[in-house]
C-alpha cells in the first residue's frame, strides 16, 4: 500500500467519524430543544458540562447522563441514571444511531417531537418507579430504580 492509499483510507474514516459526532450533536441539540420548548413539567433541569455527554438532573436528586457509547466508531447512545456523585450509575436505556441521524431505523435525529417521545419512553419506568415510591411513602434505591428500568 503506498502513501496515497493510505491518504485515501485515512481521509474517508476521517470523513465517517466527524459525519458521527455531528449526528451525535444534532441528536443532543434536538434533545435539548424539545426537552426546553415543552410545556410539560419534567422536572429536569439542563446541567451545563464540558464533555460529549449531556446531563438533567430529575427532581434536584438524580442525574440522567446521555452519551455515546465508548470506542470509535460506536453507533450506540446510552442512557445511565446516577446519584449526582455519579455514585451507582446504572444503564437504563440505548439506541442506535446510523451516520445519516436515523435513530434506531425510525426516525431522523432533527426530528425533535419524535426524539422527545423516544426519550421519555426510554425513562418512563424511572417516572414510574418514582411516582409509585412517593405514593406508596416508601424509599427509592437505585436497585428498584435499576429493575424499574429493565423490566
Amino acid at each position: 500500500m503506498d502513501i496515497r492509499e493510505l491518504s485515501d483510507k485515512a481521509a474517508y474514516i476521517a470523513d465517517k467519524h466527524q459525519r458521527l459526532q455531528a449526528q451525535w450533536k444534532q441528536y443532543g441539540n434536538a434533545l435539548v430543544q424539545g426537552i426546553t420548548l415543552s410545556k410539560a413539567k419534567l422536572h429536569h433541569t439542563i446541567a451545563c458540562t464540558p464533555g460529549d455527554d449531556l446531563r438533567f438532573f430529575l427532581f434536584e436528586h438524580f442525574v440522567i447522563h446521555i452519551q455515546p457509547g465508548e470506542g470509535f466508531n460506536n453507533h450506540r447512545i446510552e442512557y445511565f441514571l446516577a446519584l449526582p456523585d455519579d455514585s451507582d450509575k446504572i444503564l437504563i436505556g440505548h439506541a442506535n444511531i446510523d451516520n445519516d441521524g436515523c435513530i434506531d431505523n425510525a426516525f431522523s435525529n432533527r426530528d425533535r417531537e419524535k426524539v422527545l417521545t423516544h426519550y421519555l419512553e426510554l425513562i418512563q419506568p424511572i417516572y414510574d418507579s418514582l411516582y409509585l415510591a412517593v405514593h406508596e411513602n416508601t424509599p427509592v434505591s437505585m436497585e428498584r430504580l435499576q429493575q424499574a428500568a429493565v423490566a
